[in-house]
């Protein structure tokens, strides 16, 4: 019996030294260079998340997404002005790996 407790103290007192850990669950807003970035990051999840899964933006060069945004727009009928704001997003993304 004596065992027993002598382990059991032992064992607390083990997990109560152990130095404890938290998982960061703090959200970190990203950091934009303008307004029209900012608001073509939003607009790149709204909408081209909606057919198909997000694109991992730094897989393409800045030429592809000159080619990419344009002919996704025209199938989503995204109007222009998104479209270039989405355009700007991933230029910028690629260009701010």
């Amino acid at each position: 019996m004596k065992k027993f407790l002598f382990i059991a103290t032992a064992s607390i007192s083990l997990f109560a030294c152990t130095p404890k850990t938290a998982e960061i669950t703090e959200k970190v807003e990203p950091s934009f260079p303008n307004e029209d970035v900012a608001m073509g990051d939003k607009l790149y999840v709204e909408n081209c998340g909606k057919c198909h899964g997000l694109k991992t933006v730094t897989d393409y060069t800045p030429e592809q997404w000159k080619k990419i945004v344009p002919n996704m727009a025209a199938k989503a009928k995204i109007d222009s002005d998104a479209e270039n704001k989405i355009l700007q997003f991933v230029l910028w993304k690629t260009e701010n790996k």
